[in-house]
């Protein structure tokens, strides 16, 4: 990820351990994802809990190794969401400088 935005040069590490609660976010488009995916595949193609249908593992398996694929799409995605919630938008964004916060890492606060 990029340690400023390059529009607006916001630093994107606010402060330190900013990004832990990402895992949260991570864990709910994860939830999404198996959800989603499960309704897709049972309207799709069909799926019974019987125990000579294996449709069910085929939907596992495929859902696993896509999420493995796409994880660091949904790593990226989780940290833009998360800073979304804590860095709010300003219209004057080039003619008002940031403002340093007490908690900003001492490296960051010349931007």
């Amino acid at each position: 990820m990029n340690e400023h935005c390059p529009i607006c040069n916001q630093a994107t590490e606010i402060e330190v351990g900013f990004y832990y609660g990402t895992g949260y976010v991570s864990y709910a488009l994860t939830v999404a994802y198996f959800v989603s995916t499960f309704v897709a595949w049972k309207v799709l193609l069909g799926m019974s809990f019987d125990l000579d249908d294996n449709r069910i593992f085929y939907w596992m398996g495929t859902a696993i190794v896509t999420l493995f694929m796409i994880q660091p799409i949904l790593m990226r995605l989780s940290r833009s969401i998360w800073l979304g919630w804590f860095v709010s938008f300003n219209k004057n964004w080039k003619n008002s400088p940031l403002e340093y916060n007490e908690r900003m890492i001492e490296t960051k606060k010349e931007h």
